[in-house]
């Protein structure tokens, strides 16, 4: 048992506000232009993240 508690906590990294997508995804004319803001917005999650396709068209206008 750790007296400590909690463990070890990282701290805010780069990569926690940031998220780098290729060039050639956005050039890809086979995707339209909402599949590409969908990809956008569900590779700013970590891994692990779970989303529902109810909770995607909830969280878009369109």
């Amino acid at each position: 048992m750790s007296r400590f508690g909690a463990g070890i906590r990282r701290g805010v990294m780069a990569a926690d506000q940031f998220t780098q997508i290729a060039n050639g995804l956005f050039r890809d004319e086979r995707l339209s232009s909402k599949a590409k803001g969908l990809f956008g917005s569900i590779s700013t999650h970590r891994t692990g993240w779970q989303v529902t396709v109810s909770d995607l068209t909830r969280c878009g206008r369109d």
